[in-house]
């Protein structure tokens, strides 16, 4: 990048067809141009310019070079727009990594909102119920329930989610409390999860096993749930809101904190700032 100087002065000295006439357009003496275009082209070997009464002309090889000089500038134009571009968050990869409980839903209404309002900005989207993809610098923005901390993260947004039963069309009169609610069967986030550790507790804390259980990622609650005789123990989230979802039993089965992390001392990049404020909106309205 150390001749895009010159190039440019080449390129203006071609258009004015004159080194004093270029020089003033870019403030310098057309003596010390001068000096630079001569270096030039002893460092090339070859005369660019031909020096003749009135001004300044290209030589054969000042016109094979002009064409380079031309695809180059426009290259690094482009180039340096892209970084402009990148610098205020309107293009680049935005990596997200989502606890298997919570990647549905609410969450992924936002990012496609996300994607809509920054078409350049690429989302690349992983699961993963711990930090790890933080720490190994995988991920941009982690989104977990009740995870644990360090001093390497910083929880840039926390939000209380309620845990919810949802009931599956085929799963029969509706439970009238936690016994009879662990006598069904019921779809819970896999283990590790906040929210499943957090249910967990909650049944132990009133002495009551899980009973027939199975472990599924939020992701695929949609499909499984609808014509499902069981009951499903989630985050609230789950369902976007003004969506169809299925029916949501009154029983209290307490709350989880979804935490937004990120590497603690790592910048964070402008498409994550902006995907922050996209989704602190929508869990806004979806737990009001």
């Amino acid at each position: 990048m150390r001749h895009l100087r010159i190039y440019r002065a080449i390129r203006l000295i071609q258009r004015t067809g004159s080194i004093r006439k270029a020089a003033e357009l870019l403030a310098v003496s057309p003596s010390a141009l001068n000096r630079s275009v001569q270096g030039f082209e002893e460092e090339m070997g070859l005369p660019v310019f031909d020096r003749v009464p009135g001004g300044v002309r290209l030589t054969a090889a000042g016109e094979l070079l002009l064409d380079l000089i031309d695809r180059h500038l426009t290259e690094f134009d482009d180039f340096r727009a892209q970084l402009v571009n990148l610098r205020e968050g309107l293009s680049g990869v935005l990596r997200l990594s989502l606890g298997s409980d919570i990647g549905a839903g609410t969450l992924l209404a936002a990012v496609r909102e996300f994607e809509e309002a920054f078409p350049g900005v690429s989302v690349e989207i992983g699961t993963a119920d711990s930090a790890l993809p933080l720490h190994r610098r995988e991920a941009d923005l982690a989104l977990l329930t009740n995870p644990e901390t360090d001093d390497a993260l910083e929880v840039v947004h926390a939000q209380r989610l309620a845990l919810v039963a949802w009931q599956g069309a085929r799963a029969g009169p509706a439970p009238g409390g936690l016994w009879d609610l662990v006598a069904g069967r019921l779809l819970m986030p896999p283990e590790g999860t906040g929210s499943r550790v957090a249910i967990s507790h909650l049944l132990r804390r009133h002495r009551l096993a899980e009973g027939t259980v199975s472990a599924l990622p939020a992701a695929q609650l949609a499909q499984q749930l609808p014509g499902s005789p069981r009951v499903a123990l989630f985050p609230e989230t789950v369902f976007e809101a003004g969506t169809t979802a299925p029916a949501r039993l009154p029983l209290p089965l307490g709350d989880v904190q979804l935490c937004v992390l990120r590497a603690a001392r790592v910048p964070m990049i402008r498409p994550a700032q902006a995907f922050l404020t996209v989704l602190q909106r929508r869990l806004d309205e979806a737990v009001a």
